[in-house]
């Protein structure tokens, strides 16, 4: 559900959860303001973790740090149609611009809306999970079962996406000016999912972090 909100922020569905974000179409315009018509793009866009810690309060509680951030690459059509990653994307791109945005207030939208938020706690649970396997810690076989019994969910995600199409019609008095240029079309594309790409992440060791020190060990 976050990134399916992640996408309609990005197409200007919603109003901008910080004051002063602008959707990738609002940038977009902004290029073409000037009386040019931007060109067409497709892209994927996607939330990561861009940073992950694992540290430990005064009462010897684990508390997990993660970083929320969001990636944007361009995509074009290959030989047979398909879209892949293009090899290089300009950070000028509106989409880049946006994911920088978005990843830059991520803790602030994540307290104002609950799809990030709940996110976030994911990622979280996922670093901790990680650490304690990767440190080799030895739980009591009584932790495997607090969740209830595990129901039967699907194992594939389906890609997401959000496509928008903008036709301009050119007229001269009453009548088209060109007939091979008098209808323009413009498709903006948007695609991805959820790729936290914790396994870049070493977690073996305890993060020395002074505020999880002060952080009461309730709640």
């Amino acid at each position: 559900q976050a990134d399916v909100y992640l996408k309609e922020l990005s197409m200007g569905e919603h109003s901008q959860p910080v004051l002063g974000m602008r959707s990738c179409l609002d940038m977009d315009q902004a290029e073409g303001s000037a009386g040019e018509t931007a060109d067409n793009w497709s892209g994927r866009e996607w939330f990561m973790v861009t940073k992950a810690e694992v540290g430990m309060t005064h009462g010897s509680m684990l508390r997990p740090f993660v970083q929320l951030g969001v990636e944007a690459r361009e995509q074009l059509r290959d030989s047979s149609g398909c879209f892949e990653d293009a090899p290089l994307t300009s950070p000028d791109h509106p989409l880049v611009q946006y994911a920088n945005e978005f990843a830059h207030y991520s803790d602030l939208i994540a307290e104002r809306k609950s799809v990030v938020f709940h996110l976030r706690e994911l990622a979280r649970a996922s670093v901790l999970a990680k650490f304690l396997m990767e440190s080799g810690v030895n739980l009591d076989d009584k932790y495997f079962h607090i969740a209830p019994e595990s129901v039967s969910t699907p194992l594939e995600v389906p890609q997401l996406w959000n496509e928008r199409r903008q036709s301009e019609v050119c007229f001269k008095g009453f009548e088209a000016t060109d007939t091979s240029r008098a209808v323009r079309t413009r498709t903006h594309g948007l695609y991805g999912g959820v790729q936290f790409g914790l396994d870049k992440f070493r977690l073996t060791g305890i993060a020395n972090r002074a505020d999880f020190l002060g952080t009461p060990d309730d709640g």
